[in-house]
């Protein structure tokens, strides 16, 4: 009877550890798996990185060879063109490979904390249309904000309220003057490129609409 007792608990206990070996195995193998599969995350994420990092240098790339293209366009041509400078804040007018005319400019924004390199992003545009006269019509809301009936429209006109002229290029940006009293800062529903008047002058006389714009 002690043999036969013996002998049952040698053989619980031979169970008993086996299943004690398989766990210890099973616990192993999926730390390993977990390690495993820690690995092949960071390595797609690293690849995903250099993926998103390529495709913004590929995506320079063609935004320069984009640049230079329109440039030897315009220089093949006797037009007038502009080159936005947003590093030295410059704008210039040129004609071939030729400075006609140079000078600073002020970037004006809805949102004062906006940077000029997300606001003027580099990119070549064309004018969409110009006004050699600048007139603004006060709206009814501003009116009504002041309490006041509107009256007919041709008392509403401030005449020269952004200067002498205004380019408009699109995606709610203008170059103009400086904007006149007269128009509140909540009624300025765009961005703008501020230039003194007589730069402001050359540049509304010599451009027209198709004309190159170069932002750099």
């Amino acid at each position: 009877m002690g043999r036969r007792l013996t002998s049952v608990l040698a053989a619980v206990a031979t169970v008993v550890g086996s299943i004690a070996l398989v766990r210890l195995a099973d616990a192993v193998g999926k730390r390993e798996l977990v390690r495993a599969a820690s690995e092949v995350d960071a390595e797609a994420n690293g690849l995903a990185a250099r993926y998103d990092s390529l495709k913004q240098v590929v995506g320079q790339f063609q935004q320069d060879q984009e640049f230079l293209n329109y440039r030897i366009a315009s220089l093949s041509k006797r037009e007038p063109y502009l080159v936005i400078g947003r590093a030295d804040r410059k704008l210039a007018l040129a004609v071939q490979d030729k400075t006609i005319m140079e000078t600073k400019f002020r970037l004006r924004t809805l949102n004062p904390d906006d940077d000029i390199y997300e606001v003027l992003p580099k990119a070549t545009l064309e004018v969409l249309d110009k006004q050699a006269r600048s007139e603004w019509t006060k709206p009814d809301w501003l009116y009504r904000l002041e309490g006041v009936t509107p009256p007919p429209d041709s008392l509403r006109v401030v005449k020269n309220a952004f200067g002498p002229g205004e380019v408009f290029l699109g995606a709610a940006l203008e170059i103009h003057g400086r904007v006149s009293d007269s128009v509140p800062a909540e009624a300025v529903d765009h961005n703008y490129i501020e230039l003194d008047s007589v730069p402001l002058k050359r540049v509304v006389e010599a451009v027209k609409p198709g004309t190159l714009v170069l932002i750099k």
